[in-house]
Formats: structure tokens, C-alpha cells, sequence
């Protein structure tokens, strides 16, 4: 009896912790928190880190837990460029650029037959 409450525990055990892990506690953007981007599927999510001088950004879907491509690109103008793109169910990013003294652009797309989309140059510090 002992050991089918031992490994009955582990079984329940077990499926707490894979119901626990979620998208949430994954990678994410760290610093201040600019601004949400609407774009077609989604919106792009855009972050400064003013210690650092980064930029970072990440594109989130409207349909979450659906597998689509997703994909999220920011550059410093003058600088560097990062994409991440692929099929994802919440979000592409984290990427990050320097950003201290440049402009931004930065762009995104939730599903392959949607634009596209985004903004810049801003956010010029």
C-alpha cells in the first residue's frame, strides 16, 4: 500500500510541476516597459533598459497556445539588427540592440499571410 501512495504522489508530483510551466516563465524583456504596438494577429511589445542602453522587443500572438509563425525584428538605427522568427504558440523574442543614442525601428508579424508590420525610427535617446 505504501508504495502506491509513494507512487501515486510522484505521478501527481509530476503533472504539477509540467502544468506549472507556462510562457510567463520564460524569457522576457527586461527594463521599461514603452509601449504595446497593435498589429494584424497580435501586437509587438517594446522595452528600454536605461542601465544598459538596450532595447528590447518581443512580438505576442492574439491566439495563444496556437502554433503560427510569429516573428519580431528590432534594429538601432546605425546599429545592429535581431530577428527571431519562427513557429511559436505565444511569442517571438526576446531581442535586444543597443540603443543608447539611436533611434529604433521594429517590426512584426503573427501568420505567414499577414503583413509585416511596425514603426520607427523612435524612440531616439
Amino acid at each position: 500500500m505504501k508504495l502506491r501512495t509513494i507512487a501515486a504522489a510522484l505521478v501527481l508530483g509530476a503533472g504539477v510541476l509540467v502544468g506549472t510551466a507556462s510562457p510567463a516563465s520564460a524569457a522576457t524583456c527586461s527594463g521599461t516597459h514603452l509601449d504595446n504596438w497593435p498589429i494584424t494577429g497580435g501586437y509587438i511589445a517594446v522595452y528600454y533598459n536605461s542601465s544598459t542602453g538596450y532595447n528590447c522587443a518581443m512580438t505576442y500572438t492574439n491566439r495563444p497556445g496556437v502554433s503560427q509563425y510569429i516573428r519580431v525584428t528590432l534594429s538601432a538605427i546605425g546599429g545592429s539588427s535581431r530577428t527571431d522568427a519562427q513557429y511559436y504558440k505565444y511569442y517571438a523574442g526576446p531581442v535586444s540592440v543597443y540603443g543608447k543614442g539611436k533611434c529604433i525601428e521594429v517590426y512584426g508579424q503573427v501568420g505567414y499571410s499577414n503583413p509585416v508590420e511596425g514603426f520607427g525610427p523612435a524612440y531616439c535617446s
